[in-house]
């Protein structure tokens, strides 16, 4: 069994060198450029692709070996607090009041100088 894998892996192994020098030989330049190049990124893009698909693997496993725990009787339920209407102090439109005058007083009109032109917005 070991001895047919050895052949047959020799034999991949002689056919993509014959195929490399083949193509390598009748390819013009720029051509095997971009070969060369899509070659080189798919080596670059290798080591992530398979870093991701161990982790994703990892957690999948993780997930599966711990069950989610039940709800515990000893933890409290979460406490939403709601403030009422009548809490917000009283003022200019509620929320409004709770800021300093300064930042409640109306803006005034503002002006625009258009560069080029003269006389305009003035």
């Amino acid at each position: 069994m070991n001895r047919a894998l050895l052949v047959i892996g020799l034999g991949i192994v002689a056919f993509a060198v014959t195929l490399a020098v083949y193509v390598g030989t009748h390819l013009s330049n720029e051509a095997m450029t971009v070969l060369t190049g899509a070659a080189c990124g798919m080596g670059a893009v290798l080591p992530a692709a398979i870093i991701g698909a161990l982790a994703l693997l990892r957690r999948r496993d993780a997930e599966r070996a711990v069950p989610p725990a039940p709800y515990a009787a000893s933890q409290y339920p979460p406490v939403i607090v709601v403030a009422s209407p009548n809490a917000l102090p009283a003022g200019a439109g509620g929320w409004q009041g709770m800021y300093p005058q300064e930042f409640n007083a109306p803006v005034g009109a503002r002006q625009f100088s258009v560069i080029g032109e003269e006389g305009v917005g003035r």
